[in-house]
């Protein structure tokens, strides 16, 4: 499903994945992530006769594809993006109110399900930490993250859930998320020398034989490309 959606990522990963899979994607802000998330999704559903949804909470659906539009990943029929609105449209929600927005995003995704059966296949929230900051009891969204996960594996989803987190003591985590997912995806930038370059890692991605090394990453007007290890490996 992701070799061969961004150039070079079949240097990454050696085998390709089958859904449903939950892969957590995480990096530090201008690491390209919602980039690379979009790249994957569009380019794999072009030209198919499958579906997905493309989750945006940071920004508007229309700014949203035009910063992927300026880099060279053109938006396709088969991807439908969808922002904060499209989730208070469920319900009269109020600006004082803390309603629960996992459930909301849920029922929004078993809708789109309903609607487009086997041909939804693939799914991407950006991010988790917007949506956290939306709710107000930190206990009860672990939780319910727990439950989520399980539900979109249950729907038959290849699920994208992006997240800002940076390297510490060598491991990406960032809390239970990456214990549930089944795969963590680290975009980050080096500045070894006083060079940065972006960088892509799969720290883990269960049933898939994958590199563990760094691998630039070289973002031009033809969109995202993945090139050889980094030297400082």
């Amino acid at each position: 499903m992701l070799r061969d959606t961004v150039s070079g990522l079949d240097r990454v990963l050696r085998t390709d994945i089958d859904i449903p899979k939950i892969v957590l994607v995480i990096g530090p802000p201008g690491s390209m992530k919602t980039s690379f998330c979009f790249s994957v999704m569009s380019r794999h559903l072009a030209n198919s006769d499958q579906v997905g949804m493309y989750l945006t909470l940071e920004e508007t659906s229309e700014s949203h594809s035009r910063n992927m539009k300026s880099i060279g990943i053109p938006a396709t029929e088969n991807v439908v993006v969808s922002d904060f609105t499209d989730i208070r449209e469920l319900e009269d929600i109020g600006d004082d109110d803390f309603p629960d927005y996992i459930a909301l995003i849920e029922k929004m995704v078993r809708g789109f399900k309903q609607k487009h059966g086997k041909a939804f296949t693939m799914l991407a929230i950006d991010s988790l930490g917007a949506l956290y900051s939306l709710m107000d009891d930190d206990a009860s969204v672990r939780k319910s993250m727990y439950h989520f996960f399980k539900n979109m594996r249950d729907l038959g989803l290849f699920t994208m859930l992006i997240m800002e987190g940076s390297v510490s003591d060598g491991r990406f985590y960032s809390g239970s998320e990456a214990f549930l997912s089944d795969g963590v995806v680290y975009l980050g930038m080096d500045s070894t020398k006083g060079k940065i370059t972006r960088f892509v890692q799969v720290e883990k991605m269960r049933a898939c034989e994958h590199s563990m090394e760094r691998h630039a990453v070289e973002v031009s007007k033809s969109g995202i490309q993945v090139l050889g290890p980094l030297l400082s490996n």
